[in-house]
């Protein structure tokens, strides 16, 4: 690699300035859709008089259109430029919020979170993930990965505060009125900055291998790999997607869930426990780049089986802080880094085993695991209240799913190597 990361070629390499902007998804779309969407939930059931379970169902119907366009957004990405695709998707989730607000019974809220999942699917990590993909190689992938990633840490401090102060003063309506509003950012920010190394006039990105580092055949880094039909023949990609699948039946709970649980168990007190939710979230401003950087430095072979232990340990502290609220306190350094783990390991586990060839393609797949997981966390957790009356059954449960995560990543790093070989792809 260069010596000089930002430049190549003599000139200031763009990619840089794109890293930026695919911050922006996360640090914008990602951080409205998964983390201050489950602001709404106490005031939404009290008004409107229905069960948590009933009101989560939203988060089943829109994560279902996710997952049913998740395969064909990533095929969308790969034809035509990510800019105008990503411009369309945030503009219909935008219009969405703006209908929600004038919403009177369940069974709107229903309608538009289902339309609302044709726009989520593209325009939250999947952007994020394809122009890194772009515009760095894979000596430095991990770290820019990541630091795309980061931005939903440093979202959840700015519009978790935002949003539940709007929803305090002036109503939940007017609350999705400023996540419409928030959301929008993200249009003027793709239109100006998104574009491909042709455009720019780099042939070569920061992060591929010296010339002296490539045979004189060698496939270029950004064209190396194997096809999307090729991984699905493979058990180290089952074991990765349901890896992920299972990743995110945990994540998605926490994210849905966390702020009502610190809520019953601090007296009622929201305001608390808002600060407890987004503290934790917000250490994935550096989680997400520590989390990144062991990857480089580590291999992602390893920490994509350490990082979820970290996980577990975050939901041991949950079941453990309705005894004894300190643990709300242990639990946040351990989100750290196991609340990275969804949106880090697996996009980078995805280019390390497969390569970049299709990686738009396959990343859209592992988005469809990440919807499924969507589907089951948060109403298996409000089941669980409904019935129990507490959340501690689901944080235990979750706990467990960590551990498997781990486990079903260790299979996929030791699984298939010949074959995936036998394609054309060296997996290192």
């Amino acid at each position: 690699m260069n010596k000089n990361i930002f430049k190549v070629n003599g000139r200031f390499y763009y990619g840089w300035i794109v890293l930026v902007c695919a911050f922006m998804p996360m640090f914008i779309c990602y951080v409205v859709k998964v983390n201050c969407a489950p602001l709404f939930l106490e005031p939404l059931t009290q008004e409107l008089n229905i069960t948590r379970t009933a009101y989560t169902q939203t988060n089943t119907l829109m994560t279902i259109t996710m997952l049913l366009c998740s395969a064909l957004i990533g095929k969308i990405y790969k034809k035509y430029p990510v800019k105008w695709v990503l411009v369309g998707c945030v503009a219909l989730t935008s219009l969405c919020y703006v209908l929600m607000s004038r919403c009177t019974s369940l069974w709107q809220l229903y309608v538009l979170a289902a339309l609302q999942g044709l726009g989520w699917a593209g325009a939250t990590n999947l952007p994020s993930t394809i122009m890194v993909s772009n515009w760095f190689g894979p000596k430095i992938k991990g770290t820019a990965m990541s630091i795309a990633m980061l931005g939903s840490g440093a979202g959840a401090l700015v519009w978790i505060n935002v949003v539940t102060s709007v929803i305090s003063n002036y109503g939940w309506r007017t609350g999705y009125l400023a996540m419409a509003l928030i959301n929008a950012i993200m249009i003027p920010i793709a239109l100006l900055v998104v574009s491909m190394p042709a455009d720019k006039g780099f042939e070569t990105r920061v992060g591929d291998p010296e010339p002296s580092e490539v045979s004189v055949n060698a496939v270029p880094a950004q064209k190396a790999g194997i096809t999307g039909q090729q991984a699905l023949k493979t058990s180290r990609w089952w074991f990765q997607w349901f890896a992920g699948l299972v990743t995110m039946i945990g994540a998605s709970a926490f994210s849905y869930h966390c702020k009502a649980y610190f809520t019953d168990i601090n007296g009622g007190d929201s305001a608390a426990a808002a600060a407890i939710y987004s503290g934790a979230l917000g250490t994935l401003v550096l989680g997400k780049f520590l989390l990144g950087v062991l990857s480089d430095v580590l291999h992602i072979k390893r920490t994509s089986v350490i990082a979820p232990l970290f996980y577990a340990g975050v939901f041991v502290c949950l079941a453990m802080s309705a005894v004894n609220m300190s643990f709300s306190t242990v639990m946040i350094p351990l989100y750290m880094i196991g609340g990275a783990v969804p949106s880090v390991i697996p996009f980078l586990i995805t280019s390390h085993n497969f390569g970049d060839k299709e990686y738009g393609v396959m990343s859209g797949w592992m988005n469809m695991a990440g919807n499924v997981g969507q589907i089951i966390g948060p109403t298996v957790a409000a089941f669980i209240f409904d019935v129990t009356g507490t959340y501690q059954l689901a944080w235990v449960s979750f706990a467990v799913l960590m551990v498997v995560v781990a486990g079903l990543y260790f299979l996929s790093n030791h699984s298939s190597k010949a074959q995936i070989e036998a394609m054309g792809y060296a997996v290192k």
